[in-house]
């Protein structure tokens, strides 16, 4: 009975491994992906907050009060 549990266990850990090894390009290349995405849209927020601190003026003219 226990050689029977251990062997499905293997059976299943080898599996596993397999399948892992199977599609370890395609993770990388999806970790990849998702880290590109980061990066462009971490690349487009800079650009937008550059963009709109040169389109507002940093001094402002204040009416004066007696």
């Amino acid at each position: 009975m226990f050689a029977l549990v251990m062997t499905w266990i293997g059976i299943a850990v080898a599996t596993t491994l397999l399948l892992l090894m199977a599609l370890g390009p395609v993770i990388v290349e999806l970790d990849g992906w998702l880290a590109q995405r980061r990066r462009d849209r971490r690349r487009t927020q800079v650009q937008a907050r550059v963009a709109r601190k040169q389109a507002t003026p940093t001094v402002v003219a204040r009416p004066a009060t007696m």
